[in-house]
């Protein structure tokens, strides 16, 4: 089975083509608020450089967050105009959920941590075999440490960028922000049907409808 895989949820939007359960070719860009731009152009030349024909892909997998509201559509948005014009199934995976795949802790639980911006964290706590322990959600960034360990779930590891310095935290590359790598190999083992393309954005957007007085020239 051929699967693209398609991260856009933090600063660093990446693709990712994995065969069969083993990665043939990533790339990525750090380029703020330019995944609009510069996700196509990567896909395109992933699959040049592999020798892939779009049509060969068997599924598409996309990250959907939580994460950045904008790069969350965009990367939606992107993913779902390939997979319609190839005619090819796309799966949603939590990005989260694909930080904790990517951790390869020697079968340990694995809390997965994002800067959310207005001090809180995303954090999701998966177990050895990928189930979810502890769905997304957003938790001050104030004795987030100690909340997440008095989850109280043993030999649980730590990963993402967000909780650099933490106790049991993995370090690395690897491990700081989402990766379409590990998107890419979820959504060739989930069942399509139980993995719908909709972004996970687990609390309102920021930016909030004003409470303004009635207008003036409003006619009642």
């Amino acid at each position: 089975m051929r699967c693209l895989g398609i991260e856009t949820s933090s600063r660093r939007g990446s693709v990712a083509l994995v065969e069969s359960g083993k990665l043939v070719a990533l790339a990525s860009h750090e380029r703020l608020n330019r995944h609009g731009e510069a996700i196509l152009p990567i896909v395109d030349s992933l699959l040049a450089e592999a020798g892939w024909a779009r049509t060969s892909i068997d599924r598409l997998g996309v990250g959907i967050g939580p994460g950045s509201f904008t790069g969350l559509r965009i990367g939606v948005a992107l993913a779902n105009g390939i997979a319609l014009g190839i005619d090819r199934p796309l799966l949603g995976v939590g990005s989260l959920r694909a930080m904790a795949r990517a951790a390869d802790s020697s079968s340990r639980p694995v809390a997965a941590v994002l800067d959310a911006l207005r001090d809180e964290f995303f954090i999701s706590v998966y177990d050895a075999n990928g189930g979810e322990l502890i769905a997304p959600c957003a938790i001050p960034q104030a004795g987030a440490e100690s909340k997440v360990m008095g989850f109280g779930i043993p030999e649980l590891m730590v990963v993402g960028q967000a909780a650099r310095g933490w106790a049991r935290a993995l370090s690395g590359e690897r491990h700081d922000l989402p990766c379409a790598s590990a998107t890419a190999l979820l959504a060739g083992e989930m069942v399509p049907a139980d993995a719908p393309a909709l972004p996970q954005y687990v609390r309102p957007a920021d930016a909030i409808k004003p409470n303004l007085p009635p207008s003036p020239l409003r006619v009642e």
